[in-house]
C-alpha cells in the first residue's frame, strides 16, 4: 500500500497528471486496434520474410549435418573393413614369407647334402684312383726290382760260371728266382 501512496505522490509531482498517465497507459479503442493490426502485419511479414527462410535454412543445415555424419560413419565402416582386409593381406603375406623361408631352408639343406654327397663320392673316387695308382706303382716297382735282381743275378752268374748259360738256363733261373721273390 505504501508503494501506491508513493506512486501517487510521485505522479502528483510529475509534469503530467495521473489521468494523462492512465490515458497514455491504456490507449483508446481505435489506437489499440491500429496497433494490434500493425503488430499482426509485422508478425505476418516477419513470418514470411524471416521465420520461413530461417526455418528452411536450419532444416537444410540440419540435413547437411546429418548427411555429413552418415558419410563419416560410412567412411569409418569402409576404413574398418579396409583395415581388416589389410590385416588379412599382411597375415597372408607373413605366412607366405614363412613358407618361402622354410622352403628355401629345405632346398638349401637338400643342396648342401647333394654337394656333400658329391664331394664324398669324388673323394672316394680319387682315393680309389690313388689306391689303384699306388698298386700300379707297386707292381711296376716290383717288376723293376725283379728285372734289376735278374740282371744282377745274370751278371753274377756269368761271372761265377765260366761256361756260357743258355737262354733256357736263364729262363729256368729267372722263373725260380721270381717264384722265390713272390713267396717272400
Amino acid at each position: 500500500m505504501e508503494a501506491i501512496v508513493r506512486l501517487t505522490t510521485v505522479l502528483a509531482d510529475a509534469p503530467f497528471s495521473s489521468e494523462d498517465f492512465i490515458k497514455k497507459l491504456v490507449p483508446n479503442g481505435w489506437s489499440l486496434l491500429i496497433n494490434l493490426l500493425a503488430l499482426l502485419v509485422t508478425f505476418t511479414v516477419l513470418y514470411f520474410l524471416a521465420y520461413k527462410p530461417i526455418k528452411k535454412y536450419l532444416k537444410a543445415r540440419q540435413d547437411a549435418i546429418k548427411a555429413n555424419i552418415d558419410e563419416a560413419e560410412e567412411a569409418k565402416r569402409v576404413a574398418q573393413s579396409t583395415i581388416i582386409n589389410r590385416d588379412a593381406i599382411i597375415q597372408e603375406a607373413n605366412e607366405q614369407a614363412v613358407a618361402i623361408i622354410s622352403k628355401a631352408k629345405d632346398d638349401g639343406e637338400k643342396r648342401r647334402q647333394e654337394i656333400v654327397k658329391a664331394a664324398e663320392d669324388e673323394a672316394a673316387k680319387k682315393l680309389e684312383q690313388a689306391r689303384e695308382s699306388i698298386k700300379q706303382e707297386e707292381i711296376a716297382s716290383r717288376e723293376a726290382i725283379k728285372k734289376e735282381i735278374v740282371d744282377v743275378a745274370m751278371d753274377i752268374s756269368q761271372a761265377v760260371l765260366p761256361r756260357e748259360i743258355s737262354d733256357e738256363d736263364n729262363k729256368r733261373l729267372l722263373d725260380e728266382l721270381t717264384n722265390q721273390l713272390e713267396e717272400k
